[in-house]
């Protein structure tokens, strides 16, 4: 007979291991979303990186979610550029919807694969914002406020 060691360091490093390969999926998600090819995200002249964003870049995590005037600033940049195509209630129009479990873009269920999105354009009308009036800061606002759609 099998005899079962309890052990906290196991299962403190297999827990770890865990969510570190949860979190470097993510991350994994900064990619283009039509050719999968790694993104680099430059910065236009100008434009600062804000220590959140440059947090988010790192480790996926999209600290805004839990910042209600980041959110509220996401809701108006997501009204003034994103409600005509993908519905108030992100529930998709001419655009797919954003709050579905079963999304046009798989990768749009993690934060980092919603923002390459954004940040790099996708099939159809989707035009790369980074070559819009649209910070990457604002960019990320964005997905903080969407997410808050799916509730």
């Amino acid at each position: 007979m099998l005899s079962i060691v309890k052990c906290p360091l196991v299962g403190l490093l297999a827990g770890f291991s865990l969510c570190a390969a949860a979190l470097a999926a993510d991350v994994g998600d900064f990619k283009d979303p039509i050719d999968k090819s790694k993104l680099t995200f430059p910065l236009k002249a100008g434009e600062t990186e804000t220590p959140t964003l440059k947090k988010f870049k790192i480790t996926g995590v999209n600290a805004y979610r839990d910042d209600n005037a980041a959110i509220a600033k996401g809701k108006e940049l997501y009204e003034q550029w994103c409600l005509v195509c993908h519905n108030a209630d992100g529930s998709g129009k001419m655009g797919p919807s954003l709050i579905s479990k079963e999304p046009a873009y798989k990768q749009s269920l993690s934060d980092p694969g919603m923002f390459s999105i954004i940040y790099a354009g996708a099939t159809g009308a989707m035009q790369a914002f980074s070559k819009r009036d649209l910070s990457q800061d604002e960019m990320l606002k964005i997905v903080a406020y969407v997410r808050t759609l799916a509730k």
